[in-house]
């Protein structure tokens, strides 16, 4: 089980008190709810029809639910807290296909992208190569960074003025206010007041939003002639196609994909104190499901849903992971599609507090994607392609008309910075893995300095391989170690070879020598085989080697003798 956190309060196999994971699972299903403004600016953008909108929301809030449910159980799924809200990455596609041929085209367009997504949690072997820590840090920030402009149109109060109007500076001092009690509670408090840092932000913004007349929506009369409790409004859409569609769909899918692996490796690493490596396999039982959710939901005329960005910034504040904190949030958004009020009571929550809440969680999500990119050791190649994946996907936020420029065929697949940045992130990633040899040697004689030809070497091939960090600075002195004991006991007789290999999964250290093998006791061997000859010297380093690497392999190599070196990374 992994090391939980010191600031984790809940980890994600923890049981958490009745009262407190329903309190939880409110903090995240509402947050949930309130970004079906998504599908809505969709059905507003293509002229859907009431019915149809009503129809698109409904569907999208049972599944939201339900995919909620299925991926954050263990049973069904990844059982790692992970909270749905309607998927961005489907909005450009959406709005162009309902504008196109409506309902049916986008049920159809939405089906292609959930096979393409669930397509690739086959091939886990090849994610772990086709999205290394760098690929998903980019995916990471640039999340953030999505995440940026709404939250700061709804903290300054540009959301729904046009940009000539002067700021309301009301919005401004009711954001910040949310913003430093949110803060504040996640750093400096323990115990209960952390756990409902959001909801405690919430509140005072929403109070102080209200004092100064920042309070919209349905209310009174308005909000009491909806029903409390309905059945939810579905229909079955047709079905309609599109080839002009089709490429975007695809990439749709495929962008859907990366947008779960990064936060499932996001829940991974704020849970586990000692991370490592990305869990692929985790990360695909989290796709299956919400890619089936995803088919009910086209099939129901539904919009798509992904894990939610922003749930990740309220589990760090909180200090709550479990995944049951999930499935209680699944249950009420669920819930939620029967009562037309509630949905309706969540639209009074005023702007400038939305954008208290996503401006901490785009603040969370840019960091944890820098440390996730920072987890390895980047040569030039890693650092073009970071650099170039996050300018290139800036480039489009900051110039539209470049999109514009592009036939628009291609919009709904360069209108987004995410798209764009993690496309250019994977083609980089491919392409600069030519010329990389997984296997490198370097001779290391009598006259060498061992510690120097160490350092040198496996400091080289670490940053051409992007290993971790911290294994390239293990590994240095038990191999410098173990090189010098070969060379100066004279048991390898005319200097050595060191060879290095690596996959995602081990860093391996061979040294190859000419000379008698080296004996590994079972037992430690006495301080006083210090003073004996070389073999005992080497017996008792040998021990001493098998202890410090996480595997420690005797063999022979043709002619030469092989001690390997094996460090799980």
């Amino acid at each position: 089980m992994p090391r939980k956190p010191s600031n984790i309060l809940y980890g994600a196999e923890d049981k958490v008190p009745l009262g407190t994971l329903v309190s939880l699972g409110v903090q995240h299903a509402s947050l949930a709810l309130l970004f079906v403004v998504y599908p809505l600016v969709a059905a507003a953008e293509a002229g859907l029809s009431f019915e149809a909108t009503q129809s698109l929301i409904t569907s999208c809030v049972i599944f939201m639910g339900i995919a909620t449910i299925l991926e954050c159980w263990p049973r069904f799924g990844s059982g790692v807290l992970l909270v749905q809200i309607p998927n961005t990455s489907h909005l450009p596609m959406a709005v162009q296909s309902l504008a196109a041929g409506g309902p049916a085209l986008y049920a159809a367009m939405s089906l292609v992208a959930a096979v393409s997504q669930l397509s690739l949690t086959f091939f886990t072997g090849a994610l772990r190569k086709l999205f290394p820590p760098e690929v998903c840090g980019v995916a990471v920030t640039m999340l953030g960074v999505a995440l940026a402009e709404p939250a700061l149109r709804r903290m300054f109060g540009l959301a729904h003025q046009a940009s000539s109007a002067g700021m309301d500076l009301r919005y401004p001092m009711v954001s910040f206010a949310a913003l430093v009690v949110i803060v504040v509670l996640a750093i400096f408090s323990r115990g209960m007041l952390r756990l409902f840092a959001v909801a405690i932000g919430t509140g005072v913004g929403w109070l102080l939003a209200h004092y100064v007349g920042l309070t919209h929506g349905p209310a009174g009369r308005a909000l009491a002639n909806l029903p409390l409790i309905d059945l939810p409004a579905i229909a079955w859409p047709g079905l309609a196609f599109s080839w002009a569609m089709l490429p975007a769909a695809i990439l749709t899918g495929i962008i859907s994909a990366v947008d779960m692996i990064s936060t499932v490796v996001s829940m991974q690493r704020m849970d586990d104190a000692d991370w490592r490596r990305a869990d692929m396999g985790q990360a695909a039982r989290a796709i299956r499901p919400n890619t089936v959710s995803d088919m009910g939901a086209a099939l129901t005329g539904g919009f798509a849903s992904a894990s939610s960005s922003a749930a990740i910034g309220v589990a760090f504040a909180t200090g709550a992971t479990a995944w049951r904190v999930g499935v209680a949030s699944g249950i009420i958004i669920l819930l939620a599609a029967f009562s037309p009020r509630l949905i309706g009571a969540l639209s009074v929550i005023p702007d400038p507090v939305v954008g208290a809440i996503l401006v901490y969680s785009s603040a969370f999500l840019v960091v944890a994607g820098m440390e996730l990119i920072l987890s390895r050791r980047l040569s030039d190649r890693r650092i073009f392609t970071v650099g170039l994946a996050i300018m290139a996907g800036l480039a489009v936020a900051i110039l539209p008309e470049l999109v514009q420029a592009t036939p628009s065929w291609a919009h709904p697949i360069l209108g987004s910075p995410l798209s764009v940045s993690t496309g250019v992130a994977i083609g980089l990633n491919l392409f600069f893995r030519i010329g990389i040899r997984q296997e490198a040697s370097v001779p290391v004689t009598v006259d060498d300095n061992p510690f120097e030809a160490t350092t040198t070497f496996l400091e080289y091939q670490g940053d051409i391989w992007g290993a971790r960090r911290d294994v390239i600075a293990s590994a240095i002195p038990v191999v410098a170690e173990a090189a010098e004991m070969l060379l100066d006991t004279g048991v390898a007789e005319d200097g050595l070879v060191m060879r290095a290999r690596f996959d995602e999964n081990d860093f391996d250290v061979t040294l190859l020598y000419r000379g008698a093998p080296i004996e590994i006791p079972t037992l430690r061997p006495s301080p006083e085989d210090l003073l004996g000859d070389a073999a005992a010297v080497a017996r008792f380093v040998g021990y001493m080697l098998s202890k410090r690497a996480d595997k420690l392999v005797l063999g022979k190599l043709g002619e030469r003798q092989a001690l390997t070196l094996r460090f799980e990374h």
